[in-house]
């Protein structure tokens, strides 16, 4: 199937939607089966019409994270570890100044591309069981995994929106875009928390691990066309591991991590680096076969491809276009960077592989960071590109990885006084970046809980954790001054005014009236 009919497909159901396709790149291995745009009517009749529709709804979610590098920009930039050059937009963000007028900020403000990814799932659970009726080819099995799928989306759109705005509208059933979006009023977060995880764990009953596997075809393909592009049973209990977390349940995020670490061989899992400390190091994070890129072999636990292979390599919806800078591409300072008293506050340890010294050159190793003697360091660690000339990106957005969960664990084992496993937990990933283990017993002025967030800061610089990550950190600690910021909504993301125009239900978020 070549990549016009796949954009024709596409771009019907971001007009839909009201969602830009000039978000939404071609992938050619989601080879949907062509038929002629028509009225909504005729499109829930044959297994190709719930191909595509399901398919929209992915292309729907990348569309909303990466447009204007969004999720990059909610989770890791704002009053977070990276500085801007010159931009004042984005320097507005990392002060938390988001009532100055830039176009980045009204835009980020406006949730109407989120709301377009849950009106396509919920069209898609409201018409895919008519298509059993007209297609013998599509099965009760095929109806319910592909409902489950769009149940996951609709449920991890919801915790992304109230990671960002707090309380907001809770809509489920499809509503008609052409005649302007519905009067609805904002839903209390911690409601809209429960109905996503009820979704999730409804839903985790009938995702497989896999797609297409033992010679079983998934829409006509096996598995290696379905890696890292669909969600899957382990990506519906990371999700509800995070929300659990987000909400201070961490009794819940150890049952759910425990889940994913006990499946890791029939969810095709690999950790990226070696448990042993033995040959592979941490190319198999940062390099060009590394995590972020399709020529990474297993499976990710949610993963949103923006791959070369996938002809969805693009200048833009990649944090690369932010931190990238000579000698990668023709840029002479990126947008971007973490300054030289930053990276030597964070990465202390002389022996950590993602930024210390080669005992055999006493240089710095690269992996991290290129240029450090220089006034603005080049972030390189996720840096999948062909040709620096035309700045053509090819990385993946990778929400969660094993690490991650690996480390969210550490967090609830140590909340909940096990801290014996906990160590253990946050040991495996300093030993896989060839970092001095950490102990109880010799380092008595290294708070657990400290460490462990301080390893989150490391190993996942750069992947929209850090805001996030903070505020957990401000309640675990029980930080008053945080603590009052939290509660007063300074750190939600204003509303924009374009939403509460057309919605008078609708009132700004409180901090920021």
């Amino acid at each position: 199937m070549n990549n016009m009919v796949y954009n024709k497909i596409i771009c019907f159901f971001l007009l839909i939607f009201l969602c830009s396709a000039s978000f939404i790149s071609c992938n050619k291995k989601l080879d949907i089966a062509s038929y002629e745009i028509a009225p909504e009517a005729k499109h829930w009749e044959s297994i190709s019409d719930t191909k595509g529709g399901l398919l929209g709804i992915y292309g729907l979610l990348r569309s909303a994270m990466v447009g204007n590098n969004a999720h990059w920009i909610y989770g890791e930039v704002r009053m977070g570890d990276f500085q801007s050059t010159a931009r004042q937009d984005l320097k507005a963000v990392v002060e938390n100044d988001l009532k100055k007028s830039f176009p980045l900020i009204e835009d980020l403000s406006n949730w109407k591309r989120f709301y377009a990814v849950i009106n396509a799932a919920n069209l898609f659970i409201e018409r895919a069981p008519e298509v059993i009726k007209t297609d013998s080819r599509y099965t009760r099995d095929n109806l319910a995994i592909d409902v489950s799928q769009a149940r996951l989306i609709r449920a991890f759109t919801y915790f992304y929106m109230v990671r960002i705005w707090g309380d907001v509208p809770l809509i489920t059933a499809s509503f008609d875009n052409s005649e302007g979006f519905p009067k609805f009023k904002k839903t209390n977060a911690t409601e809209v928390l429960q109905f996503a995880q009820n979704e999730l764990m409804e839903a985790t009953e009938y995702l497989p691990f896999q797609y297409g596997i033992d010679n079983q075809q998934y829409y006509g393909e096996l598995a290696k066309t379905w890696k890292n592009i669909l969600f899957n049973k382990s990506t519906a209990y990371a999700i509800m591991a995070n929300i659990a977390a987000w909400q201070g349940k961490y009794i819940d995020v150890d049952a759910y991590t425990k889940f994913i670490l006990d499946n890791v061989v029939s969810a095709n899992l690999q950790y990226n680096g070696n448990l042993n400390t033995s040959d592979i190091g941490i190319d198999k994070l940062t390099g060009i076969t590394g995590v972020f890129s399709n020529a990474y072999e297993p499976s990710q636990l949610f993963s949103i491809s923006g791959s070369y292979t996938n002809l969805e390599a693009s200048n833009t919806g990649h944090f690369e276009q932010l931190v990238l800078a000579a000698p990668f591409i023709n840029k002479t300072q990126p947008d971007l960077y973490v300054s030289r008293d930053s990276i030597t506050s964070i990465f202390q340890d002389l022996y950590d592989e993602r930024f210390g010294f080669i005992a055999s050159s006493g240089l710095y190793n690269e992996a991290y960071f290129k240029n450090i003697a220089s006034l603005y360091p080049v972030f390189c660690k996720i840096n999948i590109i062909k040709d620096g000339k035309f700045a053509e990106f090819g990385s993946n957005l990778i929400f969660t990885r094993l690490e991650e969960i690996v480390l969210l664990r550490a967090e609830a084992l140590a909340a909940m006084g096990r801290t014996g496993e906990s160590v253990v937990m946050l040991n495996r990933i300093k030993n896989m970046r060839k970092a001095t283990p950490y102990s109880i017993s010799m380092e008595p002025g290294r708070p657990l809980m400290d460490e462990i967030f301080k390893e989150r800061r490391k190993e996942l610089l750069g992947e929209g954790w850090r805001f996030y990550d903070l505020q957990r950190f401000y309640k675990l600690k029980s930080n008053p001054e945080r603590l009052n910021q939290i509660a007063s909504g300074e750190f939600l993301w204003p509303i924009a005014p374009v939403v509460i125009k057309n919605n008078s239900e609708i009132t700004q978020n409180e901090y920021w009236k």
